[in-house]
């Protein structure tokens, strides 16, 4: 494969996966998780200020970290992410699993 080929195809390849992302720009470290009802969840972590970007069932949601005792709790009010180690809960309208690290 030619030098310009190959810039091309890794161009056209991050575009491609810029296309993918969720509605959020900011990604940072992102975690995959496989919940008990069947649906997946992203789980990307930005730092300032505190929040998760998560993206389930076709939507994405912005998670401001709130208080907790124990773990990571994340919520906007509506929705709920609460992460222990490699397992999570998530509480949204119509939905409430458990969710664990792939």
């Amino acid at each position: 494969m030619s030098r310009l080929n190959s810039s091309a195809f890794a161009l056209s390849g991050a575009v491609l996966l810029m296309s993918l992302a969720p509605a959020f720009a900011e990604n940072k470290a992102a975690v995959i998780y496989r919940c008990d009802d069947g649906e997946g969840a992203t789980a990307s972590f930005v730092t300032e200020p505190s929040a998760v970007l998560l993206t389930t069932g076709g939507k994405s949601f912005r998670l401001p970290q709130g208080m907790s005792g124990s773990g990571a709790r994340y919520t906007d009010g509506t929705v709920l992410f609460w992460i222990k180690g490699n397992d999570a809960q998530l509480e949204a309208p119509g939905r409430s699993t458990s969710c664990h690290v792939q």
